[in-house]
């Protein structure tokens, strides 16, 4: 594909269902009631499916099973219901790829989306827009897969190899992954501060002005591959200095278990959704 082909291609990326954007409206109305969100919500059934299915999962469930969408969105809560419509739209919205295990992918998105959110508490950014930009975060790696799967092969094989991912992908299309996901991101007129967020993901601080979206997502993912190997008596030391080094000034406090907490949650939220 040529190197600029895709982003010249904007009308053809995927587009949210009217049903799904007057869904989102609804679930965002701070007037709308539980009942009548559990009404829209039910004439979607794999919506409904996937609400059902995350109620039940630990990091949301408790020990009795819910069975019913009225049940769901009471426990859920309609800030965590309008986050899981979100990335169920997500999830339909975007096409299928081949080689892409989809539950390990959505599960290492929703991951980093839950770190970020965490993070956000203690910085000053607002948790629910860092967790929708990290569920979006990802997005350009399932566009490029979709629309061009021998460069998507040839990006993991470099990847495997130990290359810089989004240094080759440039080198390979002339943009990367990140700038796919900001274009998709303003297609779908979402918040400038969240497209910054999925653009300056790989180098916050190149952002004008500074977006702490990005830094989250940097410093989630080194939550993400290395929280395991640091000592859990350097985990706050360790966390606080990365933290700084992002241009995060952030509340150190109980976020040590927290994120312990957290751990794998993703994980088992990506396998209910995808």
């Amino acid at each position: 594909m040529d190197s600029a082909a895709l982003l010249n291609r904007v009308d053809e990326l995927p587009r949210l269902p009217k049903a799904i954007s007057e869904l989102l409206d609804a679930v965002n109305d701070d007037n709308a009631t539980v009942k009548s969100i559990a009404t829209k919500v039910a004439h979607d059934p794999l919506i409904s499916a996937r609400v059902l299915r995350l109620a039940n999962c630990a990091h949301y469930g408790r020990s009795r099973e819910v069975g019913t969408i009225d049940e769901a969105v009471v426990r859920l809560g309609m800030q965590t219901l309008r986050t899981l419509v979100l990335a169920s739209a997500v999830i339909g919205a975007v096409p299928k790829c081949e080689g892409i295990d989809l539950a390990q992918f959505w599960g290492q998105t929703f991951e980093i989306a839950l770190y970020s959110q965490e993070m956000a508490k203690r910085c000053g950014a607002m948790p629910e827009e860092a967790f929708t930009c990290g569920i979006l975060h990802r997005i350009g790696d399932l566009l490029i897969a979709a629309v061009s799967p021998e460069d998507a092969a040839k990006i993991a094989e470099a990847v495997a190899q130990g290359k810089d991912k989004h240094e080759f992908e440039r080198e390979l299309l002339g943009y990367d992954s990140p700038d796919i996901g900001a274009l998709l991101a303003k297609n779908w007129k979402f918040t400038t501060a969240l497209v910054e967020g999925i653009l300056y993901q790989d180098h916050p601080k190149d952002s004008d002005p500074f977006s702490k979206l990005a830094a989250l997502l940097c410093l989630s993912y080194k939550v993400l591959d290395e929280w395991d190997t640091i000592e859990d008596d350097e985990k706050t030391s360790w966390l606080s200095q990365l933290a700084t080094k992002k241009g995060l000034r952030m509340e150190m406090g109980g976020l040590r278990t927290k994120l312990t907490e957290l751990r794998g949650s993703g994980f088992e939220i990506g396998k209910a959704l995808a």
